[in-house]
């Protein structure tokens, strides 16, 4: 996370003085300038696509569960995304599909938590063998 780009980001989208004003932020709870929890969010979304979790299906979000914000963001943290699988569960309409629901925690370098949430994500099936 850069300072520009949690700038431009919060301009854009998140427009509040803890993350554009340096000077409002600095006397905020926080003591400085942090991310908003959205570009957080954002960032978590690329780690895990790029990360190839899925097997390069796309990632169909069906809905987030129980999204908490433990720490603030700030620039130059470095952040990574980690999964666990919670459920895996067949589509009860659609045989080539299934739902995965998944832990996502986002960490900072130092390994302290910043956001978990539970996502759940409809990808495709694997198959099984055919026997010959």
């Amino acid at each position: 996370m850069t300072a520009e780009r949690i700038d431009a980001y919060a301009s854009e989208y998140d427009p509040q003085p803890i993350h554009i004003d340096a000077d409002a932020a600095d006397l905020g709870i926080f003591g400085g300038i942090i991310a908003s929890g959205w570009h957080t969010l954002s960032v978590t979304m690329r780690l895990m696509v790029r990360s190839n979790i899925f097997g390069g299906a796309p990632v169909v979000g069906v809905g987030v569960d129980n999204l908490r914000y433990l720490k603030p963001v700030r620039p130059e943290d470095v952040l990574r995304a980690r999964a666990e699988v919670l459920e895996v569960r067949p589509s009860r309409s659609h045989s080539d599909r299934g739902y995965l629901v998944l832990r996502v925690t986002t960490l900072r370098r130092d390994d302290q938590p910043v956001i978990t949430q539970e996502w759940t994500v409809l990808v495709p099936r694997r198959m099984p063998a055919r026997r010959a």
